[in-house]
């Protein structure tokens, strides 16, 4: 199915101009790789999405990154290491919630065979250890969860694919696959931004969500109600029997939202940037994001410092010689452009994953969710939307 966006719809999130692709591909040297197991009508349709910051040979190269998290009931792996150190240096990784374990796994026997391929020594390695980052979010409003779990070959296979993968397919695709978003097939989803740097220079913007989480009535587009405008036009209840339910972990869901950029930021910079993910989020999910069974994590890392080469130097008593690394960074004055991008970039990521799921799905036991109304979506939008020259 060709790609479909939100803006090819009429909405267009923003100012700033994306990247070629309006693909976290934009960002140099970014690669992504997805696996997906199982088709529309399958109990199961499950999958894994692999993104290396880095090339192979260079993914132990320090990323700085800085985290957000809106509600925790959720769990992105090397959180711990990210908040302490400033940074990552790991492939990243995300999957539904039963998968988690197995991408992990796989993750390091991935580490651990580039590393020996490479001929890196077992000191080497054990300077150069990371812990794997890995994102979920509970497929279980589609999915028979007693299935759900992938096998090894599958993120090993994900991997191989980020060699050679040109374009990241969003909706019910790799890690997204058995996803929902305001209760419409979502998932996987892309954009990018290009903010002007100094001189005549630029920065890209790329963000992947994983969206899985919200109601229909809360879903806004452009400050259009348009999840309320759309159950009104199908004579809908405002809440379906599944959301009038006891609230829970299958029906809020979750979102993880992975921002890359080659902009020269540190981790309290990339900290700040994670929060204004957040602000796009909330344009599309309003009232409704962040509630207490779901989990909204926001990773934000920058490629773009690459950290003078790490000499092993002798210590003594466990005391060395204390080094420096020589890097750049954005003046904080200046970071206005890089907030307005991020929540620029996420907002339109998660509204594409939505749009990529237009064709519906049917899932275990015969769940139907249909697919966003695109035809009925142009019709609100031309009749609601304030268009202003600027």
């Amino acid at each position: 199915m060709a790609r479909m966006t939100i803006r090819g719809l009429g909405y267009c999130p923003g100012q700033l101009p994306t990247g070629p692709k309006n693909s976290i591909l934009d960002v140099k040297g970014v690669r992504v790789g997805q696996v997906t197991v199982g088709k529309d009508g399958d109990s199961v349709r499950k999958g894994v999405t692999v993104i290396l910051p880095r090339s192979p040979n260079e993914i132990h190269i320090p990323c700085y990154a800085g985290m957000h998290t809106l509600n925790g009931n959720g769990e992105v792996s090397g959180s711990y290491q990210i908040k302490d150190w400033g940074y990552t240096n790991t492939p990243l990784a995300l999957t539904n919630s039963v998968s988690f374990g197995i991408v992990f796994h796989t993750i390091w026997q991935w580490t651990l065979k580039q590393a020996r391929d490479n001929g890196s020594s077992l000191e080497t390695l054990n300077h150069n250890y990371g812990t794997p980052v890995v994102g979920e979010t509970a497929d279980w409003m589609l999915n028979d969860v007693h299935n759900s779990a992938l096998e090894a070959e599958d993120i090993h296979q994900a991997f191989a694919n980020a060699m050679t993968q040109e374009e990241v397919l969003e909706g019910q695709n790799g890690g997204g696959a058995g996803m929902t978003c305001h209760t419409f097939p979502g998932g996987t989803g892309i954009s990018s931004r290009v903010v002007k740097g100094g001189g005549e220079g630029s920065y890209t913007v790329g963000v992947i969500v994983q969206s899985n989480y919200g109601h229909t009535y809360d879903m806004q587009v452009g400050g259009v109600p348009m999840g309320k405008l759309i159950l009104k036009e199908k004579g809908s209840p405002l809440l379906t029997k599944s959301e009038q339910a006891v609230a829970g972990k299958a029906d809020d869901g979750s979102i993880v939202i992975y921002l890359i950029t080659d902009a020269p930021m540190l981790p309290h910079q990339l900290n700040r940037l994670a929060r204004h993910c957040a602000v796009g989020l909330v344009l599309v999910g309003g009232h409704g994001v962040g509630r207490t069974h779901s989990g909204d994590i926001i990773l934000a890392l920058s490629t773009a410092n690459r950290p003078d080469e790490r000499v092993m130097t002798p210590q003594v008593n466990g005391i060395g010689p204390v080094e420096v690394n020589h890097i750049d960074i954005i003046k904080n004055e200046s970071m206005d452009a890089m907030f307005k991008a991020a929540s620029e970039v996420t907002e339109e990521a998660i509204l594409n994953s939505i749009v990529a799921g237009r064709e519906g799905r049917t899932g275990f036991e015969g769940i139907r969710l249909d697919g966003f109304p695109v035809e009925l979506f142009k019709e609100f939008l031309a009749k609601y939307r304030v268009e202003v020259d600027i």
